[in-house]
């Protein structure tokens, strides 16, 4: 009979996903194995399966988690601040700083490929990361902060590009400042000018 994870039965699938990261991250998804994610936590291969069937749900749950960790992001620090400022601590929330994370968005891309269950998890992700920016521009037009003319939804669709653009660059061309450079001058084509509004905040301060 498999050892079973001896936690409460979330904490466990948490710990499972966590070791799935660093196997994806060290090997690649191709490489990835129920032994050698049972191995990182101390228990057996049928622990694992008794909370994932295949590795492809788990894959899949790897991207969930990096969904979830977006749509738990709040705006509201960066209201009411100078646009550089604002675009800057939204990158620095967004970026793959984390050379794991780095590893499994582009693993995840090959996967896709020949994987209905992960392109679709892969694309339930794009979506959250959509919706995340979109939450935010919303708000920015609420308060006059951004052109309320545009579409917020299209201009989420371009920021998430840029971003995802600039995630290859950084692994294989620019370095952190010029990727930096490179997103707030993007935002600010895609933004349009400042508001009026906004220009007589930023000299009352």
């Amino acid at each position: 009979m498999p050892k079973v994870v001896p936690e409460y039965k979330e904490e466990a699938k948490r710990r499972i996903i966590e070791a799935a990261i660093d196997v994806i991250a060290e090997r690649g998804c191709d490489q990835l194995t129920f032994d050698q994610v049972a191995k990182k936590i101390g228990v057996t291969k049928g622990a694992v399966y008794w909370y994932f069937k295949t590795k492809e749900e788990l894959i899949t749950a790897v991207l969930k988690r990096f969904r979830t960790d977006f749509e738990r992001t709040t705006f509201e620090s960066f209201y009411n601040r100078p646009i550089d400022e604002m675009l800057l601590q939204i990158f620095d929330r967004f970026t793959l700083t984390d050379n794991r994370q780095r590893a499994i968005f582009f693993e995840m891309f090959a996967l896709a490929v020949r994987s209905s269950d992960v392109r679709h998890a892969t694309r339930d992700y794009y979506q959250g990361l959509v919706a995340t920016f979109e939450d935010a521009i919303k708000r920015e037009q609420k308060q006059q902060l951004l052109d309320p003319d545009a579409d917020p939804h299209t201009l989420a669709l371009l920021m998430v590009a840029l971003y995802s653009g600039l995630q290859n660059f950084e692994m294989v061309w620019m370095c952190p400042d010029e990727i930096k450079n490179l997103w707030l001058d993007g935002i600010k084509h895609l933004l349009g000018p400042v508001p009026a509004t906004q220009k007589k905040e930023q000299k009352k301060k």
